[in-house]
């Protein structure tokens, strides 16, 4: 991939993204699938879902731009991926599992809204509006999941926490 140009860094980043928001599609199911709790296991499918439609909407990007996504890493998501699948490799109990799968959780959200945030600059700077656009859209599902995940993760703790 030519990376000469300030729009070749844009295409890059946007590449990592989609192959981190398709990774995240996985992760979720995973997480919903191995937690016992519900109520996260709920917000994780419904997050899945969106995941998938914030990938439709990079695509839709791509297409924007004309180009297509490169095979770029997202390097933060496939570790924490890792780092998911090492914590229960070590059979953590239900409960701890749960907090840790949450802190993950966070921990992605937190990224990508990092992540997006400079896509979003790079985009208004580069005069690009419609992109801007649509990478806000995901900007605002984000931070509306990292704060609903934020919310739960403090009612968990709380309750867990207290009565340990």
């Amino acid at each position: 991939m030519r990376l000469k140009e300030p729009k070749d860094l844009c295409l890059y980043e946007l590449s990592a993204m989609y192959n981190g928001e398709k990774t995240i599609v996985e992760m979720l199911k995973e997480v919903a699938r191995d937690i016992d709790n519900d109520t996260l296991a709920e917000m994780m499918r419904t997050h899945q879902r969106e995941t998938q439609e914030q990938a439709e909407i990079l695509e839709g990007c791509f297409r924007h731009l004309g180009a297509e996504p490169q095979d770029v890493p997202c390097g933060v998501v496939d570790a924490i991926r890792t780092e998911y699948k090492d914590f229960t490799a070590q059979k953590p109990s239900s409960q701890v599992l749960t907090m840790f799968a949450l802190g993950g959780a966070l921990k992605t959200e937190h990224f990508e809204i990092a992540t997006y945030r400079g896509l979003i600059d790079k985009a208004m700077a580069m005069g690009d509006n419609e992109l801007a656009n649509s990478l806000t859209t995901i900007l605002k599902q984000e931070e509306e999941t990292a704060s609903k995940l934020e919310h739960f993760a403090h009612e968990l703790d709380t309750k867990v926490l207290q009565s340990a």
